[in-house]
């Protein structure tokens, strides 16, 4: 069962996290583009600030995270102390009693330069999205598939870098 050690922590992170970044992204959207026509810079501008609520918001979720994963590894850093946690809960309680609630927020910098990621995706997905629709009257459900999965992998592949600073930070 090790290599699912911190499951529960993670979905319940995704969760939120989705839920803050989709529910900011169309609620801004709605507000700013009302009846007009979207445009990539638009998308892009929407999909910063959405991720940038969204870090605000849930990075403790995903610190707590982290630190449920990595409880019982063996690290090469003697400075690092090993933690035993019992839930998402005692991390939290853990984690503010012995370094403070600022350390919620490790890894915020790195995660407010990874709002790119998503953002990107979305750019990428929208404007593949108005590309096909003017050839089709709408999307098919692998259309959609398919253009999620290249806007993802080229967020992705442009944002790698910066996810592997951020757990290290984490």
């Amino acid at each position: 069962l090790a290599p699912y050690r911190g499951w529960f922590p993670v979905i319940s992170s995704l969760c939120c996290s989705n839920f803050v970044y989709f529910y900011t992204f169309n609620s801004l959207k709605a507000l700013w583009v009302k009846g007009q026509h979207s445009t990539t810079g638009k998308d892009l501008v929407l999909g910063v600030v959405a991720g940038v609520v969204n870090v605000l918001l849930t990075t403790p979720l995903w610190v707590v995270n982290t630190r449920l994963k990595l409880q019982g590894a063996k690290f090469r850093n003697e400075d690092i102390v090993p933690t035993n946690y019992k839930g998402i809960i005692d991390a939290f309680h853990q984690i503010i009693r012995d370094e403070g609630v600022l350390a919620l927020w490790n890894g915020t910098f790195p995660s407010l330069l990874l709002v790119f990621n998503p953002a990107i995706q979305f750019m990428f997905y929208e404007g593949f999205k108005r590309k096909l629709l003017k050839k089709q009257l709408q999307l098919t459900s692998l259309d959609a598939f398919v253009i999620g999965a290249i806007a993802k992998a080229v967020a992705t592949t442009l944002t790698y870098p910066l996810q592997t600073v951020q757990s290290i930070l984490r």
